[in-house]
Parts: structure tokens; C-alpha cells; sequence
């Protein structure tokens, strides 16, 4: 891979939180499909197909050795096995590379050389209700404001037929970005699975092989779901954040001395929006997506600015529940 041009691209997920839109109970719900021990079920072809459950002999967090062939050389890997019933998939993480972090609605397997708090190099697996073709085009459409998207067929070893989205080269020519994005949304009886990998310009021949590898693992099994939030959830979740991310915040609050508040200011099945009135006068608007959690923030100040604007900021709401 030759790097043409060094430019940061940060991508948050919250992008697309298009793609999960259900009412009370949402996610991937049991769809009672049955399965041999051991036996995918296949049904229906290329991005149609899905597998049926998968059942597996290892259990959820149980270690045991393999080997993969890296740059050319084999590697012994020590793993552990995931089962997640609520988003629906089975896989096996390096653990001495990789940290398992297991959140409402997501697993994420992040490198244990990076930042805790932001790191750059991870692999996040989500499920969404809707069939791969419509995850599909709600993705490209949304990394391609950054990228030149490639979209391809895939055969994962387990999973079977998937859709590859390959997110590593700038928009209009740019050349290669820090960060690079490979995303597989794999067909499900319930909807769909979405793999996302994270990884730096640095680390595609290392981290990104590995998490290559590490789909290769993975197979699909009925999921459990994942409640949406409500508004008010979202309200106290926002208030939270903002009351940890500025110490004088609270203070000023409960000072009285000026107008400070909290309000769902839109909401519906696909989003929901969280308006905060800064002591500053500004207005900050908090979209969450209902079932991921996944948040990015705009900014209006009456007087200085025209319209709303988009900010650097994401997060991702479920993180600061009670």
C-alpha cells in the first residue's frame, strides 16, 4: 500500500445511525431458525443468503490456542471465545492483543497498545433489523463524505456471504487517510450483522490483518435485542456527560444565575434529539441514535453563528446511563 497524502479522517459511527430504526424492542430479535450442532444453515444466495444459528462446542470465555499465517510466517494466537446473545455472533479475539469491552448493543475488541479512552485500532460488532442491502447503502452513503468506497462481495469462513464495504482511500484522490475503515454487514434471519475495523495507516499490515482474521472466526446466531432508548433516558444521559466533561458546570447550575437546561427537542423512531442551553448562551444538540447509542453534536449560538454546526464531538450515550 503506498501512502499518497497524510490526512486525518475521523469518521464517528454516529454517522449512521440511520440504519437502526425500530420501536419499543429493537435489535435482533430470536428468529427460531434451526441448525445442526456444529452445521450453518444457508438460505438464499450472494447478499441475500444468511446463516442460520451456529452452535458451537466452546463456551463464552473459553481460552484456547490457534495458529494464522502473518506476513507470510505462522503465528501461534491465543484466543477467547465470544458468545454475545443479544447482538447475535460467535468469535474467537486474540486476548493478549485485544481487549474485550461488552456494551448494550455492541461488542468491541480494542488493542491494548492504544489509548483507553480513544483508541484508534478496534473492531466493533453491532446488529441492525434491517436486511444487509439497505445496512449497506446507509454506510457507503455515509463514509463516502470522507472516502472513495469500495464495495465487493465477501465469503467470511464461517459466516459465509457478506458485504464488504472498504473504506481506505481519501475522497476526490486525497490518497490514503490516517485511519481506515473495513466494514462487513453480514445477512441474518433478524436483520443483519455489522463488523466495523478500525485501524491506522501504520498498523493495516498488523492490526488489520488481524482483525481480518478475526472475522473469519465469526458466525452468526439468533440474537436477543436491544432496547431503544427513551427520551428521557437520553436527556439524563446527556446531562451526565456534560456535567463530567466541564467540573464547573454543576456549580453554575445550581448557582441559579443563569438559564440552563435539558430537553428532548426532537424525537421519533430513528432519532432522538437532546437540546442543551449553555450558560454561554449556545445551543448544543446532542442526535442519538435510539438503539446504538451513537451521538454526534452540532452547535448554534444566536447572534454569532448563521445555522447549526457540526462539531468534532461524539460519544456515545449509553456509556453514561444510570
Amino acid at each position: 500500500m503506498r501512502k499518497l497524502a497524510k490526512r486525518h479522517v475521523a469518521v464517528p459511527f454516529a454517522l449512521l445511525a440511520s440504519i437502526w430504526l425500530l420501536t419499543m424492542l429493537v435489535g435482533c430479535g430470536k428468529s427460531g431458525a434451526a441448525a445442526e450442532p456444529g452445521g450453518p444453515v444457508t438460505t438464499g444466495g450472494a447478499a441475500g443468503s444468511f446463516e442460520a444459528e451456529i452452535v458451537t462446542e466452546k463456551q463464552d470465555g473459553e481460552r484456547f490456542e490457534g495458529v494464522i499465517m502473518l506476513e507470510g510466517m505462522e503465528e501461534t494466537v491465543r484466543y477467547e471465545h465470544v458468545r454475545n446473545d443479544a447482538i447475535g455472533f460467535e468469535m474467537d479475539y486474540d486476548y493478549e492483543r485485544f481487549e474485550r469491552r461488552s456494551e448494550a448493543g455492541r461488542e468491541r475488541f480494542v488493542s491494548r497498545y492504544d489509548d483507553p479512552v480513544a483508541p484508534d485500532n478496534y473492531l466493533e460488532i453491532t446488529c441492525s433489523p434491517w436486511d444487509a442491502e439497505t445496512v449497506a447503502a446507509s454506510l457507503s452513503e455515509a463514509l463516502s463524505r470522507d472516502y472513495e468506497v469500495l464495495r465487493e462481495s465477501f465469503t467470511l469462513a464461517r459466516a459465509g456471504e457478506c458485504i464488504r464495504l472498504d473504506a481506505s482511500e481519501g475522497k476526490g484522490g486525497t490518497g490514503t487517510p490516517d485511519r481506515l475503515q473495513m466494514v462487513y454487514i453480514i445477512p441474518a434471519v433478524d436483520g443483519s450483522r455489522v463488523a466495523v475495523s478500525h485501524c491506522t495507516f501504520e498498523s493495516a499490515d498488523g492490526f488489520g490483518a488481524r482483525f481480518r482474521n478475526m472475522m473469519h472466526t465469526l458466525s452468526v446466531i439468533a440474537g436477543q435485542g436491544v432496547r431503544r432508548l427513551s427520551g428521557e433516558q437520553a436527556v439524563s444521559a446527556i446531562r451526565r456527560y456534560c456535567l463530567r466533561s466541564d467540573p464547573d458546570l454543576e456549580s453554575i447550575v445550581n448557582a441559579g444565575e443563569y438559564p440552563v437546561y435539558w430537553d428532548v427537542d426532537s424525537s421519533d423512531e430513528h432519532e432522538i434529539v437532546v437540546l442543551f442551553r449553555s450558560y454561554t448562551g449556545a445551543q448544543i444538540r446532542y442526535y442519538i441514535d435510539p438503539v446504538s447509542g451513537d451521538t454526534y453534536v452540532t452547535e448554534f449560538v444566536p447572534g454569532i453563528t448563521s445555522a447549526e454546526e457540526r462539531t468534532d464531538e461524539s460519544l456515545n450515550v449509553r456509556d453514561y446511563l444510570d
